[in-house]
């Protein structure tokens, strides 16, 4: 089972470069990128301590990607798929829904995201992502 990672086309050449990064990364390191989240996600994430998180899903749809087209965040929307064995490691979390929303349940169990039956459910994983783990679409 594959992980899915969605972007905006012009951050492409950044992730091949630098690897997925949380956004905290990106303003930290600053990164020029394009992002799908919007202010008030981030502010969500700042206030759970979840800015320093990479998020998946586990199928090449979710809801917020269609609102971040809708949105106008971005443009021409890119599915990256993951390995899942970043499942796997230790400092990854797991939502049981959209890890900003108040009634999120967030652990350390897999199956809290993988067993969920919400399309939101998330894969957090701390910090970054190297390229090695991630299947770029063809261009």
């Amino acid at each position: 089972m594959s992980l899915y990672h969605f972007t905006d086309a012009r951050n492409i050449a950044s992730i091949k470069r630098h690897g997925l990064l949380s956004w905290r990364k990106l303003l930290d390191r600053k990164i020029p990128h394009h992002p799908a989240s919007n202010e008030l996600s981030r502010e969500l994430d700042q206030k759970k301590g979840l800015g320093n998180y990479v998020r998946f899903c586990r199928k090449p749809e979710h809801p917020m990607a269609a609102q971040a087209r809708f949105e106008g965040r971005v443009g021409k929307l890119v599915w990256l798929e993951i390995c899942d064995s970043v499942a796997n490691w230790r400092a990854t979390k797991f939502s049981n829904r959209n890890a900003a929303a108040s009634n999120a349940t967030i652990s350390s169990d897999p199956s809290t995201a993988l067993g969920s039956d919400c399309v939101q459910a998330e894969i957090l994983v701390e910090g970054a992502l190297a390229t090695r783990w991630i299947l770029f679409p063809s261009e």
